[in-house]
């Protein structure tokens, strides 16, 4: 086992062993049931990103709660089925069902039967991806279940990769590339999945003069290969709040308005020319390295090649 992950095992038999087991992962979590026979198994590895528990249980109306997870908890159903409760709001979670325990808020599981996989992950993991490191953060999630069921299928595969085995394998878990690539990519499936977002920048008031600040640092800096996370830096909100005020204003993302903009004025260039022009130096000009995905975002955009417009250009009889 690799020292840079942590293993951890318990077996219970009633509810006060199996609160102990839980709360070595999840803190203040209580496990109580109907009076009866309960079996209770719990496997956790845990690494500096990430914890993931293999529980598996049996009893009369078993319940797990927690009065606010410091940790955003995903739950992926295995067998049996379970009740999920955040407040008022409660979902039933069938074999291969995911829903998320929300960080901060009350939460209850509930079951008779059931294997479950939990995958927790700290606040400062979720902030990151987000783009929201080095300030306050409430996370929030709109819902306990996947936004969509294509979300929930790629988030399923993705969490595959990280079963007990891969997670437990030394090879590959001593390698910190490895290890951390694998991790962020399930919290930023996480987010986008549940649509994680930060609860300061849901507030619509400021989407306008947002959308204006991104613009302006995309139309100063469209020759260069600036990435969304700089856009979101320059313009003052994290990663996940730019994708935000840009659907509800745009109705598209930051990458395809950037891409847009790129087009735009290549296009525009392409049909004035300077002497010299080309279609490669054109696309280089406007952020574009490689000629070959210039040219299919352009043909995809404007139903021609981009030699075409450069060509109609040059000789207006070809038009």
């Amino acid at each position: 086992m690799a020292d840079l992950v942590i293993s951890e095992r318990s077996e219970a038999c009633d509810p006060q062993t199996a609160s102990a087991a839980l709360r070595s992962v999840f803190g203040e979590s209580v496990v109580t049931a109907e009076p009866g026979p309960m079996r209770y198994v719990q496997a956790s590895l845990v690494d500096d990103g990430i914890s993931v528990t293999r529980i598996t249980s049996s009893g009369t109306a078993v319940r797990a709660t927690t009065p606010a997870s410091p940790d955003l908890v995903v739950v992926l159903v295995r067998s049996g089925e379970v009740q999920l409760r955040r407040g008022a709001d409660q979902v039933r979670l069938e074999s291969g069902g995911i829903g998320v325990l929300p960080m901060g808020e009350a939460a209850e599981l509930r079951w008779d039967e059931v294997g479950l996989d939990l995958f927790a992950f700290p606040l400062s993991a979720i902030a990151r991806l987000l783009g929201a490191e080095g300030r306050a953060v409430r996370v929030h999630a709109p819902s306990l279940v996947p936004q969509n069921e294509v979300l929930a299928e790629y988030w399923r595969r993705l969490a595959s990769g990280l079963t007990f085995p891969m997670l437990g394998e030394p090879e590959l878990f001593e390698r910190d590339l490895l290890r951390g690539q694998l991790v962020d990519a399930l919290a930023a499936a996480t987010i986008e999945t549940f649509g994680i977002s930060d609860v300061s920048e849901d507030d619509t008031t400021a989407d306008q003069a947002t959308v204006r600040r991104a613009l302006e640092f995309m139309a100063a800096h469209i020759g260069e290969p600036i990435s969304v996370s700089q856009v979101a830096v320059a313009t003052g909100v994290s990663v996940r709040g730019l994708q935000l005020v840009f659907n509800r204003e745009l109705e598209m993302s930051p990458v395809l308005q950037l891409r847009r903009l790129r087009l735009n004025g290549a296009r525009e260039a392409l049909r004035s020319p300077a002497p010299g022009t080309t279609v490669g130096a054109t696309g280089k000009r406007f952020g574009y390295s490689n000629l070959g995905r210039f040219s299919a975002h352009y043909r995809s955009e404007f139903g021609e090649a981009p030699s075409v417009t450069l060509q109609q250009a040059l000789d207006p009889a070809a038009r």
